[in-house]
């Protein structure tokens, strides 16, 4: 790292010490670049910003977020992402890329939470900081691989599931569920679906498959569970993609008014299916916010401070009842 990024790290560090706090709102996937005018091109600080996929609203959120921040603070950013959050190996090529290319930090939301511990040794040779994202690292695989990041920036998902599961053990008597489960291998999603179903023990579980945060794949295996199981009247979706597909299953199925569907990310399409009744509540997790502060990580890294495991950003679940407070931008966590 040259000496003048570290002395641009510090200044930018104090200098937005104030606008993270007041910063809010609601191919091989290619990447995307953002980058202020706090220093000058050979001094600005580059950041590598990895994330899983550019397919749905979450991560566009994300990177809007991001570029926002970027432009706010005079750092480069460089967005990228696989097509598919399935495609471990091209993740893999990312930071191994970002580590040849020497980047000054990374950012990273791995696709799997062992299979990305090798590539992170590498920046850690590099000198390079590694900062997570929205997803957490299985600390064993790190362990193996001898490497090391310098904090995880992101909500606790176990906690934020288990605002939806307690509102939902709640409200609904006699639950037959069915899980939609996540891209297997990846903790912050193993987390939403315990941290719901924990909640919900008195509940009879019919069904508990994944459909690989895939809209389509949603789709395909409500539409199978409605068929082998009418009595589900409870849907635990672990991200925005697969409730939209399980509430069109639902629809097409004539079971409207019948399932009570909970998703994560509090996306568009969901906020618009709150409106309309055919989604019972969804977990916001602010990607934006999120964004800021694993920026914001970096440049506290590279002025040599030294982080909190968990750098916590904060959740909320939205549902009729506060829909509107969060679309008007209200703070409803």
């Amino acid at each position: 790292m040259m000496k003048s990024k570290r002395l641009a790290a510090a200044f930018l560090t104090a200098a937005m010490a104030l606008s993270l706090t007041a910063c809010g709102g609601n191919s091989d996937g290619g990447s995307s670049t953002a980058g202020g005018s706090g220093s000058s091109s050979d001094d600005k600080i580059e950041i590598a910003y990895i994330v899983k996929a550019k397919s749905d609203a979450f991560w566009t959120s994300m990177e809007d977020g991001a570029m926002k921040y970027a432009e706010e603070v005079g750092v480069k950013v460089d967005f990228q992402a696989p097509e598919k959050e399935t495609d471990v190996e091209k993740q893999v090529q990312f930071v191994e890329n970002a580590v040849i290319k020497g980047y000054d930090a990374i950012i990273l939301s791995a696709a799997d939470s062992n299979a990305l511990a090798p590539a992170i040794k590498k920046a850690n040779d590099a000198n390079i900081p590694v900062i997570l994202v929205n997803d957490t690292m299985d600390q064993g695989a790190l362990d193996a691989a001898g490497a090391k990041v310098e904090t995880y920036v992101g909500i606790d998902q176990y906690e934020a599931a288990s605002l939806a599961g307690t509102y939902a053990a709640e409200n609904i008597a006699d639950g037959q569920i069915c899980y939609l489960e996540g891209v297997p291998g990846v903790q912050a999603l193993d987390d939403r679906l315990s941290g719901f179903r924990d909640q919900c023990g008195s509940f009879n579980v019919v069904a508990s498959q994944t459909a690989r945060c895939d809209r389509n794949e949603g789709f395909n295996v409500m539409q199978n569970v409605l068929s082998s199981n009418p009595n589900v009247n409870v849907v635990w979706a672990v991200n925005a993609e697969m409730g939209q597909g399980a509430i069109q299953a639902i629809e097409q199925g004539g079971f409207s008014g019948k399932v009570q569907v909970f998703d994560f990310d509090a996306a568009p399409d969901d906020i618009k299916a709150i409106k309309e009744g055919t989604l019972a509540g969804s977990v916001a997790q602010y990607p934006d916010l999120q964004a800021a502060a694993a920026i914001q990580a970096c440049l506290d890294v590279l002025d040599g401070k030294t982080l909190d495991a968990h750098t916590k950003t904060k959740a909320a679940l939205i549902t009729a009842d506060n829909v509107e407070a969060f679309e008007a931008g209200e703070d409803v966590g």
